[in-house]
C-alpha cells in the first residue's frame, strides 16, 4: 500500500487552472476533508476525495478557499 503524498506544500504559489486566480498554500490534507454537502454544492467537476486536497488564500483578497490537487499548478508569474 502506497502512502499518498501531496505535490504541493505550504507557502507555495500557485494559479488555478479552471477558475484563472492566483493564491498562496495555507494547508494540506492528504484527502478531502470537508462535508459532503459542500462537496455537492461546489465541487462541480467531481474531482476525486482519496487525492490532496488543499487550503488556499485567494491573491488580492481576504479569501480561502479549498481545492482539488488536479486543479492548481505551480504559479510561473515573476514578481518585479
Amino acid at each position: 500500500m502506497s502512502a499518498t503524498k501531496a505535490k504541493y506544500c505550504i507557502g507555495h504559489l500557485i494559479h488555478h487552472k479552471i477558475f484563472d486566480y492566483r493564491g498562496i498554500i495555507v494547508g494540506v490534507d492528504l484527502e478531502f476533508n470537508n462535508s459532503d454537502e459542500w462537496y455537492e454544492k461546489v465541487a462541480k467537476s467531481n474531482p476525486p476525495k482519496d487525492q490532496p486536497w488543499y487550503h488556499v488564500r485567494v491573491h488580492n483578497g481576504a479569501n480561502f478557499t479549498y481545492v482539488a490537487e488536479r486543479n492548481l499548478e505551480i504559479d510561473q508569474v515573476i514578481l518585479n
